[in-house]
């Protein structure tokens, strides 16, 4: 269909089944069809027009995209205003969330499985529904350090958008799309900090 985003039609084409193989040919598929998207900035917005993604409300272990505007923004060094998050707590004002964009793209996608494999939900169909994960169990280990630089505190009235869900089955796809919107430093800069903070972890 014409309204479909770049997300869906790469899911359509290559089944979560096969990239959780993480096998070098789907690896290399993934980053070919990728690159062939020729304006992979207008991603976020084909992803926000398809209105079934829209969800009221952040389940804990979901994974969820949205525009945010942060508060302090004038403060940070940077940010990140259409982040990819997986929500670990929820607050009266707000959440708090592990933005997956502060990594490099195969740390994300290694910490993804990781917390997969630790905490992963699954339906009757046995497929993946959320994880169950936590700030206290993230701490409490060096098995789950790349996290640390994506550790975020997310306020309600600072998201610029609606709550769009990614599906579990398109969890492997969106860690690859380098949708990441960053203000005031450009990504490898911003990865660099990333590892920096997680070798002295």
């Amino acid at each position: 269909m014409a309204n479909e985003s770049q997300l869906t039609l790469l899911e359509r084409e290559k089944t979560a089944a096969e990239l959780q193989t993480l096998s070098r040919q789907s690896v290399q598929w993934l980053v070919q069809r990728i690159a062939e998207i020729k304006n992979i900035r207008a991603v976020p917005a084909q992803v926000r027009n398809e209105r079934n993604r829209y969800t009221r409300r952040f389940l804990l272990g979901g994974l969820y995209f949205f525009y945010y505007n942060p508060k302090t923004k004038d403060d940070l060094p940077y940010y990140d205003t259409f982040p990819l998050v997986l929500m670990l707590e929820r607050y009266p004002d707000g959440f708090l969330g592990l933005n997956l964009h502060y990594l490099p793209v195969k740390y994300r996608v290694a910490l993804l499985r990781k917390l997969i494999g630790f905490g992963a939900i699954y339906n009757d169909q046995d497929e993946l529904k959320r994880i169950r994960i936590t700030y206290d169990i993230l701490n409490s280990t060096r098995r789950f350090r790349e996290y640390k630089p994506c550790l975020k505190r997310y306020l309600n009235s600072n998201i610029r958008s609606r709550i769009l869900a990614v599906q579990p089955n398109e969890w492997d796809i969106a860690t690859y799309l380098p949708v990441q919107q960053f203000k005031k430093a450009r990504p490898n800069e911003i990865w660099q900090d990333s590892l920096q903070e997680i070798r002295k972890s």
